[in-house]
Parts: structure tokens; C-alpha cells; sequence
């Protein structure tokens, strides 16, 4: 599912939904950021009204004091939207989350034996 798919999805939740933060996985770190970017664009293409949303990432590189905000609550009237790579996915409990939108895919270490490199690859999981 393209990044785009993944908004599309949040937003379908965030306005036919209940109450409750949404965690959507994605497969890396330029994914996030994308995501994150596009957000606040498709917020104002919203009804009024329903344009409260904060969106807060993490993954491994992003800095330990930031990734805390995963944790805080939404102000009132808001839903948060929480973008993450795996890291979330086993290790940590967010409390709030109702919603998750998985896209099915995982970055692998995957060796190519014609160049010798090693790379990332999408797989389906």
C-alpha cells in the first residue's frame, strides 16, 4: 500500500470511526516522513470540524526524547495519529490505540549473489 493509501485509510477511520488513536506501520524512515508531510495537506480537505489531528512518529533513528511523544495523550478534541516502522510493532504498548493500518510489508536484508551487495527489499509479510 503506497503512502497515500495509508491516508486514505486513516482518514476513512478518522471520520467513520470512533473514538481512539490509529497506528499506522510503514516500512521505513523516508515513508514516515512522507506520510507526515502529506497529513496537515489532506487535513484541510477535510469537513470542519474534523481537521483535529496530531501525527506523531517513531523509528529507530529518530531521537529517544521525540519517541516519547507517542505516549502523551492527544489534546482534548484530537486523534492521534501515530506513524511507525516495526519498532512499535513488538516492543512497546501505546496506550489510546484503537485503529491499526498495516500494509503488509517488511525492508529485509536481502544479498544479491550477482554484485555481491547487500540490500533492503520490500516483502510482503
Amino acid at each position: 500500500m503506497a503512502p497515500s493509501g495509508r491516508i486514505f485509510q486513516a482518514s476513512k477511520i478518522h471520520l467513520e470511526g470512533g473514538p481512539g488513536d490509529i497506528l499506522a506501520f510503514l516500512t521505513g524512515q523516508e515513508d514516515i516522513e512522507s506520510v507526515e508531510r502529506l497529513v496537515p495537506e489532506h487535513a484541510r480537505q477535510l469537513p470542519e470540524g474534523s481537521q483535529k489531528v496530531l501525527v506523531v512518529r517513531i523509528y529507530s533513528a529518530f531521537p529517544s526524547e521525540q519517541q516519547m511523544n507517542v505516549f502523551k495523550l492527544a489534546p482534548p478534541g484530537h486523534r492521534k495519529v501515530i506513524l511507525a516502522t516495526n519498532i512499535a510493532e513488538t516492543s512497546l504498548t501505546i496506550p489510546g490505540i484503537k485503529y491499526v493500518i498495516d500494509p503488509g510489508l517488511v525492508k529485509a536484508r536481502s544479498y544479491n549473489h550477482v554484485t555481491g551487495m547487500e540490500s533492503l527489499i520490500l516483502i510482503p509479510i
